[in-house]
């Protein structure tokens, strides 16, 4: 994995633009000190992530950005550490505006009681872990999954799994504000209520409330760490 590591990270620095060839598979091995099997190795990975392409007569090239597999928990940490780190922290939240506030409609409309019990479950933990941003994080990653989950959408159910890292990343930069978690508790008490009051409207406002929130938290983040 870390020769995989090496040249994923190569390739998001800019090193080799889109469209343009790899060294070849002797090159990388030696400029890398490893064995030219475990670079076979690592492309092989990198190519189901989207990131690289081969062709016979062509060789192995960079693909744009725009068909990386970019939900990929890996790309998306390499992304992360990039020097793009502001854009990817905006393209995150625009995704999560798309996703998140109908997700809560849905659950309000028709969500079982037990999936509902289950957002409720993640909230309690949230309450319980108090100003820890730490110990506060799981269970706020439980909550916006759980709420994916109470849609009963198998293809929102999927997309929740493959969105974790994005969350992750989004909550790496919001919860570093000073009392973060219990400032946003209230918002996710709100969202969790208008979900159990069956009120479709209500529980979308509620998120998109939450997520302004958030959004806020992690442009100050962004600012105190280029601080």
């Amino acid at each position: 994995m870390a020769v995989t590591e090496a040249i994923a990270r190569r390739v998001m620095a800019g090193e080799w633009s889109d469209g343009s060839p790899l060294p070849t598979e002797v090159e990388l091995a030696e400029g890398l000190g490893v064995a030219r099997t475990s670079v076979r190795e690592a492309l092989t990975r990198l190519k189901a992530k989207g990131l690289i392409a081969s062709r016979q007569k062509a060789g192995t090239r960079v693909l744009p950005r725009m068909q990386w597999n970019m939900l990929d928990e890996d790309v998306l940490r390499w992304v992360w550490s990039g020097p793009d780190r502001v854009a990817v922290a905006h393209h995150l939240m625009q995704l999560r505006r798309i996703v998140e506030p109908a997700a809560c409609e849905m659950a309000a409309q028709s969500a079982p009681d037990a999936a509902i019990a289950a957002i409720e479950r993640a909230y309690r933990l949230m309450d319980a872990a108090g100003m820890d941003p730490v110990a506060y994080a799981g269970p706020d990653l439980d909550f916006h999954r759980a709420i994916l989950s109470a849609t009963g959408n198998p293809f929102l159910v999927t997309f929740g799994a493959g969105i974790e890292a994005a969350l992750r990343m989004s909550f790496e930069l919001s919860t570093r504000q000073p009392g973060a978690p219990r400032k946003s508790l209230p918002l996710h008490r709100a969202v969790l209520d208008a979900i159990w009051a069956r009120q479709p409207a209500q529980a979308r406002a509620a998120m998109q409330t939450l997520l302004g929130l958030t959004e806020s938290n992690i442009q100050r983040g962004i600012s105190n760490a280029a601080s």
